[in-house]
């Protein structure tokens, strides 16, 4: 899998949501919250958390290896 340098902050505490689309099915994973969805061709799919882990958190397609930016919570 590609990384990516992009991230995305979130304040500690605060609700979390990641709204994916993607042209092929795979599983959208947050890793550390264990949070994922999946992913049907033309679709969104969203992933709520709260954001209650301080941290650096991979967010990855499993099947596509698709760069995607990491969640920061501070």
């Amino acid at each position: 899998m590609r990384g990516s340098s992009e991230r995305i902050q979130a304040p500690l505490g605060s609700l979390v949501k990641l709204t994916v689309r993607s042209d092929e099915a795979d599983e959208l994973h947050v890793h550390g919250y264990d949070k994922s969805a999946q992913l049907r061709p033309g679709e969104p799919a969203t992933v709520e958390l709260r954001a209650d882990i301080p941290g650096v958190f991979e967010i990855e397609l499993h099947h596509s290896g698709s760069a995607l930016p990491s969640l920061v919570v501070r």
